[in-house]
């Protein structure tokens, strides 16, 4: 690969995982142009080189057409989690784990953000400790695909339950869980999170700030002491009021990390104060 080539290889990559929207590939082509100065043929051949490779991927919505980073691949999101289609078989490294997910409706596969900051918060939930103790359980509020349930229990959690109200995303759940060995340890149920009255270690919710807010009187209540509560969904400029009512129910922020204009956060259960 010629140098020329490989940098706008790069900067197509770069602008993609940078922006915070969907992008043409219209819009695309005039920023590459502009910020490398290269011709119209020249982007498009390394588009389609890298549509090619699998490395992005069109997709489609409201009548128009996007570019985006391909799913349809071993994608790692996380220092130890990659998801990846059934199909594909990629080889883990040292403490990696691999997440099995089959494409369809639900949400939760790994392109947005908040997916992706959610992944990255149960891994720093568990590699600190924070939920350690024998047989950890977690709830994923809103589970949709089950890549958070799933990933929680490939990291060490014994047994998750999620809850979703979508018929299509809780047969997509069962069938991630089923595809990844682990039918037995994940339960997902048509109910709101609130008729669910069982304490966890672990509790993730990937959802927008006014549902998060509502749910933070249960969120707290139903956290073994030192669990944690992953919240995402959240933009970047609703973290700090997020962040102040839940500290208001003792829930203690110990990671927060933002990708594109959206936050992620893990909250710690602290004892109440005496």
């Amino acid at each position: 690969m010629t140098l020329l080539k490989e940098t706008i290889h790069r900067k197509i990559l770069k602008i993609i995982g940078d922006h915070a929207n969907k992008i043409t590939s219209r819009d695309l082509e005039k920023i590459i142009v502009q910020r490398i100065s290269v011709g119209r043929w020249k982007f498009q051949t390394a588009l389609k080189e890298l549509i090619a490779e699998g490395e992005l991927a069109y997709t489609y919505l409201y009548g128009c057409t996007f570019i985006e980073k391909s799913f349809n691949r071993p994608v790692r999101v996380g220092s130890q989690v990659i998801l990846t289609p059934p199909e594909r078989h990629p080889t883990p490294s040292g403490s990696d784990i691999v997440v099995m997910l089959r494409p369809g409706a639900s949400f939760g596969i790994g392109q947005h953000p908040t997916t992706r900051l959610a992944i990255q918060g149960i891994e720093y939930a568990i590699k600190t400790r924070v939920c350690d103790g024998v047989s950890a359980t977690m709830l994923d509020i809103g589970t949709g695909s089950g890549v958070l349930a799933i990933t929680a229990l490939k990291l060490g959690i014994d047994r998750a339950v999620g809850t979703d109200m979508d018929p299509c995303a809780i047969n997509e759940a069962l069938e991630n869980a089923k595809i990844n060995g682990l039918s037995q340890r994940f339960t997902v149920l048509d109910v709101p999170a609130e008729e669910i009255n069982e304490q966890f270690h672990l509790i993730a919710a990937n959802l927008r700030y006014p549902t998060l807010a509502r749910l933070c009187p249960y969120i707290a209540s139903h956290i073994h002491e030192n669990g944690a509560a992953i919240l995402s969904g959240i933009r970047e400029e609703e973290a700090k009021e997020i962040k102040s009512i839940y500290a208001s129910l003792n829930l203690e922020c110990r990671w927060e990390a933002i990708e594109n204009g959206w936050a992620g956060l893990v909250l710690v259960k602290q004892a109440p104060p005496p």
